[in-house]
């Protein structure tokens, strides 16, 4: 059996690169780059890479972020972060699109999300899809 992956969103990963007081994300992060199991996607490498400090940093961060799995983002993805957003919307709830996005890749890639977010609490169950 296959292990699920496991995308780690940007707010965790700072978190984890902080060397938080989060003992659980720290060897939850670790355990997931041992196992090959952490996962990323476009979208979270371009906000963790837009937050570097510095040449030098921005190598290292793109070195730690070759060692995990990319997924992709797929027009499919687009459209299924949009109903996202629609069905939220009904709900009274507004979450940003990038969070939107790497929630749907997530799914789409039978893929845990270890975040550090109110955002995607805010998401939940909440269907992708717009029902007729």
């Amino acid at each position: 059996m296959t292990e699920r992956l496991t995308l780690i969103d940007t707010s965790a990963f700072i978190a984890y690169e902080r060397s938080s007081r989060d003992p659980d994300l720290q060897t939850r992060v670790s355990e997931c780059v041992r196992r090959g199991v952490a996962a990323t996607c476009a979208v979270i490498a371009a906000e963790i890479l837009s937050g570097a400090r510095s040449q030098r940093e921005f190598g290292q961060l793109q070195l730690t972020l070759s060692a995990f799995q990319w997924l992709p983002i797929t027009a499919q993805c687009w459209t299924r972060a949009a109903a996202l957003g629609f069905n939220l919307r009904r709900k009274g709830i507004t979450v940003p699109l990038t969070d939107r996005l790497i929630a749907v890749v997530a799914r789409a890639n039978d893929a845990d999300l270890l975040h550090r977010d109110a955002h995607y609490d805010l998401i939940g169950d909440t269907p992708d899809e717009v029902a007729d």
